[in-house]
């Protein structure tokens, strides 16, 4: 039988903190290795926070990339392309170049968020 007695909140707080200059070594890094490992990206643009804005911890970290083409929908390319044991984590955004040049008329403001980033 479920008890009607009130459970008292907790008052502990975690916080944990942003060390933008390892986030970003960690992503030079990352992006170096997957264009390595995979020659169909053609560009990446790091956007979000981290780059336009104050991160707060737990930001994640939000990676557009532009491939040259794929068979798969875009939901199930993300895995192919995700780090292990990256510090933060990681929104990923795997269009083909034709996807992302139809964003223009689909989505021109998610067009323009992305593109307010920085091109690695």
């Amino acid at each position: 039988m479920p008890s009607n007695t009130r459970k008292r909140s907790s008052t502990s707080v975690v916080i944990k903190s942003c060390d933008r200059d390892s986030i970003e070594r960690a992503v030079r890094s990352y992006v170096q290795d997957l264009r390595k490992e995979h020659p169909e990206i053609k560009r990446v643009i790091w956007f979000g926070s981290w780059v336009n804005g104050i991160p707060t911890p737990g930001s994640d970290l939000d990676l557009c990339l532009i491939l040259s083409s794929s068979n798969k929908p875009m939901r199930d390319r993300v895995p192919d392309y995700l780090p292990v044991g990256f510090p933060v984590g990681i929104d990923l955004f795997p269009y083909t170049a034709e996807e992302f040049r139809r964003l223009e008329t689909r989505a021109p403001s998610w067009l323009a968020t992305i593109l307010s980033g920085v091109e690695l």
